[in-house]
C-alpha cells in the first residue's frame, strides 16, 4: 500500500494501547493522536507512543491528517462516539461489540449510510489461520452433515477487574461475560454455523458484585437444523481456553485456545501433526493474545479506505453476535425466535 494513512484512537485502556502498538508495526500507518480522559494515562501515551493527547473529541476529529479513528472506549458509548466521527468525515474501526443493543447498532448503520464513510468492527479471531482451516473443513464437508455445535467461554476474571470500572455495568457494558468476553467465540460460531433460528438461555450473577452476568448457558437451533449449546462466564476459576466443538456424521473436531486441538477425521489428523501454533487465549488474562490478528484487521481497514470497499467485518456481520446475546439476556429460560417464519 503506497498511501500513508493517519490514525486517531479514542480511549487509553488496555485495548487502546494494543491498537497503538499494532499501528506502530504497520508500514504507512501513523498514529496521529489519542483522546484521553485521565492525566495519568495521557502521560503514559506520550511516553510510549510520542504522539499528541487530546482532551476534546472535536479537536481530535478536526485534525486533518487523521483518516481512521479506532474506537476503543466503553461499549455503551460507541454509538454516540461513531456519530461524532461520521459527522467529521473520518472512517471508523470499532472494537467489539459495535454497540450493546441491536437498536443502537441500527442507529449506527443509518448514520454510516448517510455519511458515506467506511466502518469496520474488530473481530480479529476471524484472521486466525487455524480458524480459517477449521472453517474450510466444515465448508468442504469433511465432517459430513453437521449435527451439533458446542461452544464454551469458561473464563475467569478476578474481582479487581470490575472494581471502579464500567465493565459489568448494564449501561456501558450492556451485560458482562457474554457481550464483553464471550462475543468473540459467539461471532466465530455464527460465522461457521450460520443463523440461529431459536434460542433459550439463562444468565446469572453468581460470584462477582456486578450488574451483568458472570455465568451463562444457552441451547439453540440453527436455521440449518443443527443443534447447539453454549456456556460462558467470568467466574469460572481459574479459567480455561475458549473452545468450539463441531460434531458431524463423519467425525468431530475441536478448536480451543486459537488452535485445532483434536479431531477424529483421519485426513485432518495428518495435517495437524505438521503444525505447532500458539496464538494465546484470554481465559484468565485479557491481554494474553497475539497482536497479528489485530494487525491484519487494521491493514484490511486501510485497504478498505484506499480502495473504497467494505472492510471484512461489516455492520451487518457485527450485529449478529449482539442480536444473539441480547436474545439470551431476554430469554430467562423462554424460547426466543430470532428468525420470523
Amino acid at each position: 500500500m503506497e498511501r500513508n494513512l493517519g490514525f486517531g484512537i479514542i480511549g487509553t485502556g488496555n485495548i487502546a494501547k494494543f491498537h497503538a502498538n499494532c499501528i506502530e508495526k504497520i508500514d504507512n500507518a501513523h498514529l496521529i493522536g489519542v483522546l484521553s480522559k485521565t492525566e495519568t494515562r495521557a502521560n503514559q501515551v506520550v511516553q510510549d507512543f510520542n504522539c499528541p493527547v487530546f482532551w476534546d473529541i472535536e479537536k481530535l476529529l478536526s485534525y486533518p491528517d487523521i483518516d481512521i479513528i479506532c474506537v476503543c472506549n466503553e461499549s455503551g458509548l460507541h454509538g454516540v462516539t461513531i456519530a461524532k466521527i461520521a459527522k467529521a468525515g473520518k472512517h471508523v474501526l470499532c472494537e467489539k461489540p459495535l454497540e450493546t443493543t441491536v437498536e443502537k447498532i441500527d442507529q449506527i448503520a443509518a448514520t454510516i449510510k448517510s455519511s458515506g464513510i467506511r466502518l469496520g468492527c474488530v473481530f480479529q479471531n476471524r484472521e486466525n489461520p487455524e480458524y480459517k482451516k477449521l472453517k474450510s473443513y466444515i465448508r468442504s464437508g469433511t465432517l459430513g452433515k453437521i449435527l451439533l455445535s458446542q461452544i464454551s467461554i469458561n473464563w475467569y476474571r478476578p474481582p479487581s477487574y470490575y472494581e471502579d470500572s464500567w465493565r459489568g455495568t448494564n449501561t456501558l457494558d450492556g451485560g458482562a461475560a457474554l457481550i464483553n468476553q464471550g462475543i468473540h467465540t459467539i461471532d466465530l460460531m455464527l460465522d461457521l454455523m450460520g443463523e440461529v433460528s431459536e434460542i433459550s438461555g439463562f444468565v446469572d450473577t453468581l460470584h462477582h458484585e456486578i450488574e451483568g452476568e458472570d455465568v451463562a448457558v444457552a441451547s439453540m437451533k440453527f436455521k440449518s437444523g443443527t443443534l447447539g449449546t453454549l456456556s460462558g462466564g467470568t467466574a469460572l476459576y481459574p479459567g480455561e481456553p475458549e473452545s468450539i466443538s463441531i460434531y458431524g456424521t463423519m467425525g468431530n473436531i475441536t478448536f480451543s485456545g486459537g488452535e485445532i486441538t483434536s479431531t477424529t477425521v483421519t485426513s485432518i489428523q495428518q495435517e495437524l501433526s505438521k503444525l505447532n501454533n500458539e496464538y494465546g487465549s484470554g481465559a484468565s488474562d485479557p491481554m494474553a493474545i497475539t497482536d497479528q490478528f489485530h494487525i491484519a484487521l487494521i491493514m484490511d481497514m486501510m485497504h478498505a479506505v484506499v480502495h473504497d470497499r467494505d472492510p471484512k467485518v461489516t455492520i451487518d456481520q457485527a450485529k449478529k453476535s449482539v442480536a444473539l446475546i441480547n436474545s439470551i439476556y431476554k430469554s430467562k429460560g423462554n424460547q426466543i425466535k430470532l428468525i420470523k417464519t
